[in-house]
């Protein structure tokens, strides 16, 4: 399912970011009792999930930050090859944290759910990086190009960057 712009600013809210964040590996839990409709429930419900929660006012909270990073991440060409090596971690983690749930082998379920956890942590570390790189931008001059051009990025966001407390 494709996110629309006003869905991204949606997903961006920090509550709607860590509730995608715990939501998906709870996905293993129908999957243990061996309910595969709650476990593509649950993942319908993480599908829908940004459209249920409000635009973020600021980008002062972390998730924020990581969500809009995601967005850019995934509308720029591939420059840094880092966040894909970690996102083909996440869903290795979570696949076989599916497969040792199957098989009914909790320790290594756990094992890879708590995988999970750290690439995907990882993985928004790096989003954010980008966010900030594109927010502060490597020359100053690239903003003002962009603004006498009058064509904005489809990554580019409405959220105000948040105050610097050092001022």
């Amino acid at each position: 399912m494709l996110m629309t712009p006003d869905a991204w600013m949606r997903g961006a809210s920090p509550w709607c970011g860590w509730l995608r964040f715990f939501l998906l590996p709870s996905a293993l839990i129908p999957l243990w009792f061996g309910q595969s409709m709650g476990a593509m429930m649950v993942v319908m419900a993480w599908m829908m999930v940004p459209r249920l929660f409000r635009k973020p006012v600021s980008d002062a909270n972390w998730m924020t930050r990581a969500q809009l990073g995601v967005r850019i991440w995934r509308s720029s060409p591939l420059h840094d090859p880092r966040p894909l090596l970690m996102m083909c971690l996440v869903l290795l983690s979570l696949m076989r944290a599916a497969h040792t749930v199957i098989e009914n082998r909790p320790a290594a379920a756990a094992l890879y759910v708590g995988a999970y956890f750290i690439t995907h942590l990882i993985f928004l570390s790096r989003t954010v990086a980008v966010y900030e790189h594109r927010r502060d931008g490597p020359d100053q001059n690239r903003a003002a190009d962009d603004s006498e051009d009058g064509a904005a990025s489809d990554a580019e966001t409405v959220v105000e960057p948040r105050a610097n407390d050092n001022a």
